[in-house]
């Protein structure tokens, strides 16, 4: 992807990135060189270090959508941070489209028929339909968990989750997901969107 580091590049694969990596290497190192209580301070840092990098890297593994949410991520802050720039230039309001149409390049390549209909999702009533068909044809993926008696309240609480939600590039990494690994694997981001636990 255009204008990714090293860093970027192995934190959207793995969900760490070289700094989890350099001090549990730094850590490691002083531990095998070192003596005396340093090599006892060395172990908590090492230990909490490799925790996070495990968890971080079991998440990557077991949920396709992360890395495609990271990945999609990292492009879209560079789009955005252009346009809040040149929208502080001209002295008007940060529009969100202009980063959402350079993320579908991005996202999709630069072919006009690919990329007139994957625009066409960031249009309100296609966003909230597109996401609306997800719900209703994955009702297990946001019912999981759910007791039988409230399922038909959560499902009416996610059809209003859907209509009250704004326009981001959520809803092209969705496509994104679902064009690379599934329809349900994209209603399970969707369901982490809905529940806060992207990122």
């Amino acid at each position: 992807m255009i204008g990714e580091t090293p860093e970027m590049r192995i934190s959207w694969f793995f969900g760490f990135g070289w700094a989890s990596v350099l001090t549990a290497l730094a850590c490691g190192v002083g531990i095998n060189l070192l003596s005396g209580p340093v090599v006892w301070a060395l172990y908590a840092p090492f230990l909490l270090v490799a925790l996070h990098m495990t968890t971080r890297f079991r998440l990557y593994s077991t949920q396709p959508w992360r890395r495609a949410h990271a990945r999609a991520m990292i492009a879209f802050g560079e789009l955005a941070g252009a346009e809040y720039d040149a929208a502080r230039r001209e002295q008007r309001e940060y529009d969100i489209a202009v980063p959402c149409a350079g993320l579908v390049t991005r996202l999709f390549g630069k072919d006009e028929v690919v990329i007139s209909e994957i625009s066409g999702l960031l249009l309100e009533e296609n966003r909230k339909k597109y996401y609306r068909e997800l719900a209703h044809e994955f009702p297990q993926v946001f019912l999981e968990g759910v007791a039988e008696e409230r399922r038909t309240s959560v499902l009416g609480g996610i059809d209003r989750d859907i209509d009250a939600s704004k326009p981001g590039p959520d809803i092209l990494i969705a496509k994104a997901i679902e064009l690379k690994h599934s329809r349900r694997e994209a209603a399970l981001y969707l369901r982490a969107l809905m529940l806060g636990k992207v990122g």
